[in-house]
């Protein structure tokens, strides 16, 4: 068995841990065909200028698809201990448009809600104001965690000597 310290111990935690995250999120937008029908949807506020265009439909499906597979391979590269430099790579490049959709949509939360306002009696005005606050918060907040999990992708991609899950058991 390998030895190791505390510190090769608390790095595994952590590799453990971020795949977990990214694993599950990736249960969480495609493991059902609502969950992806809605999760493309989501894909597609990246592009929303070209909106209605040709090729929309084609690059919202294809980005969907390949941040799928960059949170599936790049965990499993991590966790594993093989490549981890790639996989925190892949997870950096599927985190960055990950936080720019949570940008766009908690902006948008509030647009729609004004835009809702406008067809709605003042008695829901109030209720409204606070869903999209809500809405507004979370997507904010699952912004920062993507800020936080991008930091410690770039720390495993620059670490150097990393313990191997596999490691362990050799």
């Amino acid at each position: 068995m390998l030895n190791f310290d505390l510190n090769g111990i608390g790095i595994l935690v952590l590799r453990i841990a971020i795949a977990y995250i990214y694993l599950h999120g990736v249960f969480m937008i495609g493991s059902t065909k609502n969950r992806r029908s809605i999760a493309i949807k989501r894909t597609g506020i990246l592009f929303r200028d070209l909106e209605g265009g040709r090729y929309y439909s084609l690059l919202t499906n294809f980005s969907f698809f390949s941040a799928v597979s960059l949170m599936s391979l790049g965990s499993l590269l991590i966790l594993s201990g093989f490549y981890i430099k790639i996989g925190a790579l892949m997870l950096i490049i599927f985190t960055i448009p990950a936080i720019i959709v949570h940008k766009r949509e908690s902006v948008k939360s509030h647009l729609l809600a004004e835009k809702i306002k406008k067809y709605s009696n003042d008695t829901i005005h109030e209720d409204l104001q606070l869903l999209a606050n809500f809405s507004h918060a979370g997507h904010r907040s699952s912004g920062n965690k993507n800020y936080m999990l991008l930091a410690v992708n770039v720390y495993l991609y620059l670490m150097d000597n990393t313990i191997g899950f596999i490691n362990i058991f050799i």
